[in-house]
């Protein structure tokens, strides 16, 4: 949804200026999840609510709530994520409930923020393109990936750089990127991928008031199940 409906400006504004947009982990809200006695219950009443009004209902769904609370419309994500349908329900209600546009609630924010790390470390955020097939989703996949200062001397060649200069980063922290480069599907357990073939070589561009510039070329084989 994120890399879809969530990414269409369409969508956007209509939420921000006519809902109260709201969305929950699942993982949050079973077995020993940290979601609250109170918000499990919630959760649980929409649903009943929806399944009791014949409207399309599960775990992964988006629901539309009435002022009141009381459930309206369900819609599975496979139809969802797909912007047209989106908007066609968003508007459907916006004009039964006579909404009226206003300010959102609470500020927008990034979805995809970098995570905390300590000084001196490196923050990689690596942004993964689509591919045709596969049964994966389109829009692009958001990582971060934390690497210590010592670390970041993995990245870097042994001897005193000069342009033209290609060196082999450190294997183990090449898989570590390599791990979080797949297209989005609901799998993002990287434990889960395998690394069966890498290569990456690195190559020094340049080299000016202090700054080096390098490109990375590599290949990756990786399974990862969805």
């Amino acid at each position: 949804m994120r890399t879809g409906p969530f990414s269409s400006s369409k969508v956007i504004d209509r939420l921000n200026s006519s809902f109260v947009p709201v969305y929950v982990v699942n993982e949050d809200y079973r077995d020993n999840g940290p979601a609250p006695k109170e918000e499990r219950a919630e959760m649980t009443r929409v649903y009943r609510e929806a399944l009791a009004s014949g409207f399309s209902a599960g775990t992964v769904h988006v629901y539309l709530l009435a002022p009141d609370g009381k459930t309206i419309a369900g819609m599975h994500v496979a139809e969802a994520a797909q912007t047209p349908k989106l908007v066609e329900l968003l508007d459907k209600w916006i004009t039964l409930l006579n909404v009226k546009p206003g300010k959102p609630l609470v500020a927008p924010v990034p979805q995809s923020v970098a995570p905390k790390c300590d000084p001196g470390s490196m923050t990689l955020h690596l942004v993964a393109r689509p591919l045709s097939g596969g049964g994966s989703w389109g829009g692009v996949s958001e990582d971060w990936i934390i690497y210590t200062p010592d670390e970041i001397k993995g990245w870097l060649p042994t001897t005193k750089g000069r342009t033209g200069q290609t060196w082999r980063p450190d294997a183990a922290l090449v898989t570590r990127t390599f791990l979080h480069i797949y297209p989005v599907t609901e799998n993002n357990d990287v434990l889960k991928n395998s690394v069966q073939q890498q290569e990456l070589t690195a190559t020094l561009l340049s080299v000016s008031n202090g700054i080096a510039r390098a490109r990375l070329d590599g290949r990756l084989r990786m399974s990862h199940w969805f």
